[in-house]
């Protein structure tokens, strides 16, 4: 049975990018890190080293759009070379433009609007790779809302940005079913009052959102 927004306690659907309306990036991340050479022993301590919540990495300011790309990109370079090409649109390494939509997700997304559910994106991004993102998926046909991370100063597993989307959506949190790839982010929703599913597999995850539509 696939419910509308009138049999809900849920009224609005919150999905992130990548991982979730896309296929899962990590597989190809790795497949461009090895292809750009990048020296694997130095690319794991680094990933030990970040961490997902911590605001001050280079990182998480690219995101809030507080440092360039090209800065970025020379920090990332002189950090650990060849790992800058994954986040240069002009590489033909480019992650961006090796991530492509999952289809049955789109669609699942304008039948979610058809059945009167508010659907939002909210997506940590960068702000020269939103051409790439908006190639791929029509954006202002299919949300009602959407926050890029750099574009207004926020990025998750922030909490305002959080409550900056329910305030968007425009339903309480408790209303909301927010869908996303990674855990920190996930567990950070939940503690502003959101319900979250962890994405492993796109497909899998629209099974979980439909009982979530009818359970919760």
């Amino acid at each position: 049975m696939t419910v509308t927004s009138s049999e809900s306690n849920i009224q609005a659907v919150l999905f992130d990018w990548g991982g979730v309306i896309t296929h899962p990036p990590g597989p190809i991340m790795e497949k461009l890190y090895r292809d750009v050479q990048v020296d694997q022993e130095k690319l794991q301590s680094r990933r030990k080293e970040y961490r997902d919540d911590d605001p001050e990495s280079q990182f998480a300011r690219l995101e809030r759009g507080e440092l360039s790309l090209q800065a970025y990109l020379s920090w990332s370079r002189s950090d650990l070379p060849g790992a800058e090409l994954i986040w240069d649109p002009a590489s033909n390494h480019f992650l961006f433009d090796h991530l492509t939509v999952v289809e049955e997700v789109v669609q699942r997304i304008s039948e979610l609007r058809d059945r009167g559910f508010v659907t939002g994106l909210l997506t940590n991004n960068i702000a020269e790779a939103w051409p790439a993102v908006t190639e791929g998926l029509a954006v202002e046909t299919l949300f009602d809302v959407v926050i890029n991370s750099a574009f207004v100063g926020m990025r998750k597993p922030e909490h305002r940005i959080y409550l900056h989307a329910v305030q968007q959506l425009g339903v309480g949190a408790e209303n909301i079913v927010f869908l996303d790839d990674n855990q920190v982010n996930v567990k950070a929703a939940r503690a502003c009052g959101l319900n979250a599913i962890q994405v492993n597999q796109p497909l899998r995850a629209l099974q979980q959102l439909e009982r979530a539509l009818e359970e919760l």
